[in-house]
């Protein structure tokens, strides 16, 4: 039997390769075209691909069901301005549909014949607020994905002939694998896959960068920060020496710009805010402009809903991002309420960015509303208490909040504590205590207790330190919460 005709679900031959050039530009052809179209030509574009969308919806059970349930037919969707008769649905709706139909649920619409013609990959979530959500991905979504990475990487400076470190495992996790595909298969960047600081420790990571002549990073925040300390204090050097073009790295809500000024001053290169799920690859990144992430337009379709009543908030306001892509059939993803918190920016919707893109740009990430913990009638984001942390040079930048519940002489309390690290060159505490409450109370909006801690000491509560995955900033010991915050 020839090669051609075999019957094997052969990878290289699941997509039309031509066909997909055509439909999603590669790098530096998107940054030319795409990345620069009018407001109206992306609105076309995007309604074509909606459309589609909702159509490969109607043969889900998943997405089928609820829309009957809400008394939709189809034909009641015509364009995307009707996306919004369409209910959105979350992640404990997928957690759902797979208790009901284990491992894969309803919502990924595949069954054995599936599997044995199609190649797939499984994909999970971060677990940072339970179980690890499996998604499976075909090879639309699998080179899609990478290739949203790509784009972002090009548009960023990122060049054949560079050489970029991702100390961040290939595991079930998204990000290191979509960069390492980013720029092996779209880009002629070479990538050396160190994995996470448990699996190539950080001195030896900086090792490799030096002798192989990284010059691009994509990682954390905090593990950055941890490769600087170790290159100074065991390997003598400055990581300036490095000569890095820029980090891509994931700032979360950085509104006063503390952090990635600190990371950009340590490293002596842009840094370059970047947002995505395992679901949908990069959605949002920093062009050199650094004036907020734009949305990737062509791939998704994004949406910032109240987060109480599902409604859409007005232009700058903060929200619950919902999203719908466009490239994804196994599941398809229409109208996925991610409860990450964000904005657009108000100017990037009517006017165009000064790189000369119309993509719509979104502000940081500003955490999770499920984390969101409410003290006192006052709704509190783990995540809003990164400005006040970052203002003090003697923290380290780390923290932890953790949440127990008191038993008082009328009812139940909860309070909050929020640990924070401490540098060992710290010249003194005094006054740190103090003045974290202070700061913390006007951020937050009520009142939390701070407790001061050794640096390096919250590696094992807040996964920091190298460890593998993100960093957590909420440990929830209230009764019945356990499993939700991974205590």
């Amino acid at each position: 039997m020839e090669a051609s005709h075999s019957k094997l679900p052969i990878y290289r031959q699941a997509l039309d390769w031509d066909k997909y050039c055509r439909d999603y530009p590669m790098p530096d052809v998107f940054e030319q075209t795409v990345y620069r179209y009018p407001p109206e030509k992306i609105r076309a574009l995007q309604n074509e691909r909606f459309l589609q969308v909702v159509h490969a919806g109607w043969s889900n059970p998943f997405y089928a069901k609820r829309w009957r349930d809400k008394g939709l037919v189809p034909g009641d969707i015509r364009s995307i301005d009707d996306i919004a008769k369409l209910p959105s649905f979350n992640s404990d709706d997928i957690k759902q549909s797979i208790e009901s139909d284990p491992p894969y649920g309803a919502f990924h619409g595949v069954d054995e014949s599936t599997f044995a013609s199609v190649p797939l990959k499984l994909q999970t979530s971060g677990g940072t607020t339970g179980m690890p959500r499996g998604t499976l991905a075909d090879p639309l979504a699998w080179e899609t994905q990478a290739l949203t990475s790509a784009r972002a990487i090009y548009v960023q400076g990122g060049r054949p002939g560079d050489v970029m470190q991702i100390p961040m495992t290939c595991s079930l996790a998204n990000a290191p694998w979509q960069t390492y595909k980013a720029c092996h298969d779209f880009l002629g960047i070479m990538a050396l896959t160190t994995g996470s600081g448990i699996v190539t420790a950080s001195r030896q990571q900086l090792e490799i960068a030096f002798r192989y002549g990284t010059n691009l990073w994509t990682s954390f925040p905090e593990y950055l920060t941890r490769l600087a300390e170790v290159c100074r204090e065991e390997i003598k050097r400055d990581v300036i020496d490095l000569k890095t073009k820029f980090i891509r790295t994931y700032l979360g809500p950085d509104l006063e710009g503390t952090l990635r000024r600190e990371l950009a001053d340590t490293w002596g290169c842009p840094i370059y805010d970047t947002y995505g799920t395992h679901e949908m690859g990069t959605a949002g990144f920093d062009c050199r402009e650094q004036s907020g992430m734009h949305v990737m337009e062509d791939t998704l379709y994004l949406e910032i809903v109240d987060v109480e009543t599902g409604e859409p908030v007005a232009p700058g306001e903060r929200g619950n991002m919902v999203v719908t892509v466009f490239f994804r059939n196994i599941p398809p993803i229409i109208r996925y309420n991610l409860r990450d918190l964000c904005r657009f920016l108000p100017d990037s919707l009517t006017k165009p960015c000064a790189c000369g893109s119309h993509f719509r740009r979104m502000d940081h990430f500003l955490g999770r509303s499920d984390a969101m913990v409410k003290l006192r009638g006052v709704n509190v984001y783990p995540m809003a208490c990164l400005p006040a942390i970052k203002s003090d040079e003697r923290t380290t930048g780390e923290w932890v909040c953790v949440v127990s519940r008191t038993d008082g002489a009328a009812a139940a309390r909860d309070e909050m504590e929020v640990r924070i690290e401490v540098k060992r060159d710290a010249a003194s505490r005094d006054g740190l205590k103090a003045s974290m409450e202070k700061r913390l109370r006007e951020d937050l909006g009520v009142s939390v207790a701070v407790t001061l801690v050794d640096q390096g000491s919250l590696a094992e509560l807040a996964n920091t330190g190298g460890r593998e995955g993100k960093a957590k900033r909420l440990v929830d010991r209230r009764p019945g919460y356990q499993a939700k915050s991974g205590a």
